[in-house]
């Protein structure tokens, strides 16, 4: 594993600051937190929007979201810690802890086993048979409708073949844990999760304190209009599933201790064993114990995502390089899983572009900017000794950059693989008495400061 360079991460940081800004400016998305650390320090804290648009709130790093299925990577620590006290086995089957765990239609469920409820391979429904709580028709089930439903229940599925997503299956994984340690799902994990790790932000639930800081929620934009979600819902026994509430901050320091060398809450095998990914989702991802495997080649990169009415949100790390990311929306027509991944991409590719480098250049860094024309952004920055050009108009980063490579001065030839572009072509630049990239040429058309961009009308 090749070691961070603080200098890059540094460097990254600071264009993503910019990138965010630039981006949740020109999104329809009412408030965000974003957050990041590296190696259990937070590097990066910043909200954005409004924690409730009617009164004009502003987001706060003191607010709290709902995060919803993140609340399943808690109920797989706790599996663990149990299973680390040998108080259960991965492979037991259910029904030795819920004596009433069977079905009358199908055989197979009283065999279900511990494994197969935390890595979504048992073939159980997704969310019951009127999962209209999503939509906040109806209150979430507690353990009467999950233990009627489980009694008449048939596999939709054979277990073990594939991976299907079921929040029911989490919900009795909360049971579960009541059954084991003689305490309340909430009690469990507030004593040996969320105090253990001093997290001050965050609960399995609402309660008094939480319904405070919490924000509001938005649906998705129809019409050209979010409609704020009114009802304020409990999970109550899918609070395993998807209870929990948490800031962004918080969340950076509960997935760094899953990374390497941190053994607040578990054991470095058994972390292992949470993260290791079998199932595949179809998305290209993969599904563990309680936690997801994002594709990116040269990284371990885990995590979950997080959809409750009014919220989305994601949270990704990668255990070797302890990097943590957590992106946290207050409306379901965000896709934070694109921006938390984008923020990995940008670390990504100031990694590896600074190898070789012991910092970034003063005579390229001098050229940072961004720089606006009536067909495009573009973004200049520095990396090591290199410079590249970025278009940023979306929360996607794919790494395919444009390497401005010196061609006299202030000018650089594009080094551009699309040839519907202009490859080859020059980009010069002006600056200002003090300094500061005032305009350029990309391949002969304008381009000029915010400032100047506003005067011609190409940008409000």
């Amino acid at each position: 594993m090749t070691a961070f360079k603080e200098f890059a991460l540094n460097d990254a940081i600071k264009y993503i600051e910019s990138w965010l800004d630039f981006n949740f400016d020109n999104s329809t998305i009412p408030g965000m937190q974003v957050a990041i650390s590296h190696d259990e320090k937070l590097v990066f804290s910043k909200s954005y929007g409004y924690a409730d648009v009617e009164k004009k709130e502003k987001m706060s790093n003191s607010h709290v979201l709902r995060v919803a299925s993140h609340s399943k990577t808690f109920t797989a620590t706790a599996i663990m810690q149990l299973g680390e006290q040998r108080k259960l086995k991965l492979d037991d089957e259910v029904s030795r802890y819920l004596s009433w765990f069977s079905s009358k239609h199908d055989k197979r469920v009283s065999k279900l086993t511990i494994r197969q409820l935390l890595n979504h391979t048992t073939g159980l429904i997704r969310d019951g048979e009127d999962c209209d709580y999503w939509q906040t028709l109806r209150d979430f089930p507690e353990k009467k409708e999950l233990r009627n439903y489980i009694s008449k229940a048939r596999l939709y599925v054979g277990p073990d073949t594939r991976l299907k997503y079921s929040n029911y299956g989490f919900a009795y994984l909360g049971q579960v844990i009541e059954a084991v340690t003689g305490e309340t799902y909430r009690d469990y994990v507030t004593t040996n999760i969320v105090n253990k790790l001093k997290l001050q932000k965050t609960g399995p639930d609402l309660d008094a304190k939480s319904r405070k800081f919490l924000t509001s929620g938005y649906g998705g934009e129809l019409q050209c209009r979010r409609i704020k979600v009114k009802r304020l819902i409990d999970t109550k026994d899918l609070a395993s599933a998807t209870g929990f509430y948490s800031n962004a901050q918080d969340l950076c320091k509960y997935f760094s201790s899953h990374c390497e060398g941190n053994n607040t809450l578990l054991k470095e095998s058994s972390k292992r064993l949470l993260h290791a990914a079998n199932f595949k989702s179809g998305s290209g991802d993969k599904y563990g114990l309680g936690f997801v495997r994002y594709s990116k080649k040269g990284w371990k990169l885990e995590g979950h995502s997080g959809g409750f009415p009014g919220f989305i949100s994601n949270s990704n790390f990668d255990p070797q390089k302890k990097l943590c990311v957590s992106v946290l929306t207050n409306c379901n027509g965000s896709n934070a899983k694109v921006i938390s991944l984008a923020i990995v991409n940008i670390i990504d590719f100031f990694q590896t572009q600074a190898q070789g480098a012991t910092k970034t250049l003063p005579s390229l860094q001098k050229y940072d900017s961004r720089l606006f024309n009536l067909w495009a952004v573009y973004d200049i920055f520095a990396v090591g000794k290199k410079l590249f050009c970025n278009f940023p108009q979306a929360w996607n980063f794919s790494g395919e950059m444009t390497e401005l490579k010196p061609n006299g001065t202030r000018k650089f030839s594009l080094k551009i693989k699309d040839g519907f572009d202009s490859p080859e072509e020059d980009m010069t630049f002006t600056f200002d008495a003090a300094g500061k990239v005032k305009s350029a040429r990309y391949a002969g058309a304008s381009c000029v400061s915010l400032a100047q961009a506003r005067k011609n009308k190409w940008y409000k």
